[in-house]
C-alpha cells in the first residue's frame, strides 16, 4: 500500500470518528432524557418480587390508614416524591383517573416526604397519604419514584412498576384492576 493510500485511509477513519462523535453529541448527549416533544414514553421497569404486604400510612392530620382495612377491595399504591418531575406528572394522571375509578378502586397516593405538604394537599382532590416512617417504602422495597403497585381484591399484586408511565398504560391497569371486584 502506498503512502498516499495510507494517508487517505487515515483521513477517512478520522472523518468517520468525527461524524460518529457529532451524531452522538446531537442525538444523545445534547438531549440526555431523549425527550420527544408531545409523545409520552413509558419508562417503567418491573419491581421484582412484589407481594402483598400490609402497610400503615398517615393522612395529613396524622390518622393512620392501613392497607389491610381495604383487603377485599382493589387497591393501587402510588409512591411519589414531589421533587421528581415524573412523579408529579404521574400524580396528575392519577388525579384525572381518580374521578372515573374512585367508586371501584382505593387509591393510596403515598408521598414519601417526612412532613405534610399543604400546597400539594390543596392542589389535588385525590387524597394524599404520607409514609412518615418509611414502613410502606420498605415493605415494598421501593427505591425509585414514581412507583406504582396494583393489588387486586384477592390481595394479589398483579403489576408493580417503577418509573414514569403513560396515561394509556395507567388506564389499562386501572381497567384491569376495577374488573376484579
Amino acid at each position: 500500500m502506498s503512502k498516499k493510500n495510507i494517508v487517505y485511509l487515515i483521513i477517512s477513519i478520522v472523518l468517520v470518528i468525527v461524524a460518529i462523535t457529532f451524531c452522538l453529541y446531537v442525538f444523545v448527549f445534547s438531549n440526555p432524557k431523549n425527550d420527544v416533544p408531545n409523545v409520552e414514553i413509558s419508562k417503567t421497569k418491573d419491581i421484582a418480587n412484589a407481594k402483598y404486604n400490609d402497610i400503615t400510612v398517615y393522612k395529613s392530620d396524622g390518622t393512620e390508614v392501613k392497607l389491610s382495612d381495604y383487603k377485599d377491595s382493589p387497591v393501587v399504591l402510588f409512591y411519589f416524591n414531589k421533587k421528581s418531575e415524573d412523579s408529579i406528572q404521574d400524580l396528575k394522571k392519577f388525579e384525572e383517573m381518580y374521578k372515573k375509578y374512585e367508586d371501584k378502586i382505593k387509591f393510596f397516593m403515598i408521598n414519601v416526604a417526612q412532613e405534610v405538604d399543604e400546597e400539594l394537599e390543596n392542589e389535588y382532590s385525590i387524597e394524599i397519604v404520607y409514609d412518615f416512617y418509611k414502613e410502606a417504602t420498605r415493605n415494598y422495597d421501593i427505591t425509585e419514584y414514581p412507583s406504582t403497585i396494583y393489588i387486586d381484591s384477592n390481595n394479589e399484586v398483579f403489576n408493580a412498576k417503577s418509573g414514569f408511565t403513560t396515561t394509556d398504560a395507567l388506564e389499562a391497569n386501572l381497567d384491569l384492576l376495577s374488573n376484579n371486584i
